[in-house]
């Protein structure tokens, strides 16, 4: 059983990749869809949509699967985070967005209650995701990385709105959202494995003093070996 707990954490990896691969090249094959304009969500609708419903929900699954394991082995602020962000990818498969945004092809703008929800769940898939790269990683790089994820969904979001509302037609906003979901699951598949290895490493040495696996330090000693480690 521990085994597989330390293997759990690499699920957040292979999210992170498969959802680069599968979106990318669905986005490029499906007729009418622009990756630039539409969002990833937008491939669960018309006649192929299955396979953007499939990759959102198994996304999350694995993104699931990477918070069981990073429970215990990482900051479990983060663990939490991450496990919200998959169960947000699932619900987003189950509540598909509406029509728009000239996706799918020859479908009418659609304004509906269901797409509505959607919409609410994806803002706190963002905001869940930005929380899980602050507390994941080497602080102060997680917090950039978190800041410049924060600054691409908002202008992604800005910019659907007007493009929605006809003011400025034909944005980059799912350009921009592709960046901050691709660069937000990147960072949490990386750190995620990379903390939960360290995590590891970190309660065996805490352990020896007490265990008999090593021998004790000092308070000095311990204080300089906690100072010299970076934070997850």
């Amino acid at each position: 059983m521990e085994g597989l707990t330390r293997v759990l954490p690499a699920f957040g990896a292979l999210a992170a990749v498969q959802m680069l691969v599968v979106s990318t090249v669905d986005g490029l094959l499906r007729p009418g869809y622009d990756p630039m304009r539409n969002w990833i969500s937008q491939l669960s609708l018309g006649e192929h949509g299955w396979i953007g419903t499939v990759n959102l929900a198994t996304c999350g699954l694995w993104l699931v699967l990477a918070a069981v394991g990073l429970y215990r082995r990482a900051d479990r602020w983060a663990a939490g985070m991450v496990l919200w962000c998959g169960l947000c990818l699932v619900a987003l498969a189950v509540v598909r967005t509406d029509a728009g945004l000239g996706f799918p092809p020859g479908v009418p703008v659609e304004q509906t209650v269901r797409g509505l929800i959607h919409q609410m769940i994806s803002v706190t898939l963002a905001v869940a995701g930005i929380a899980a790269v602050a507390r994941l990683g080497p602080r102060r790089p997680a917090r950039l990385v978190a800041g410049a994820v924060t600054v691409l969904f908002a202008a992604a979001t800005v910019l659907v709105l007007l493009d929605a509302a006809g003011v400025v037609p034909g944005t980059p906003s799912g350009l921009l959202e592709r960046i901050a979901l691709f660069a937000g699951l990147g960072w949490i598949g990386v750190f995620s494995v990379r903390a939960a290895s360290g995590s590891s490493g970190r309660r065996r040495r805490a352990a020896s003093p007490t265990g008999g696996a090593g021998p004790a330090r000092t308070p000095g000693a311990a204080r300089e070996t906690a100072e010299a480690e970076p934070g997850w």
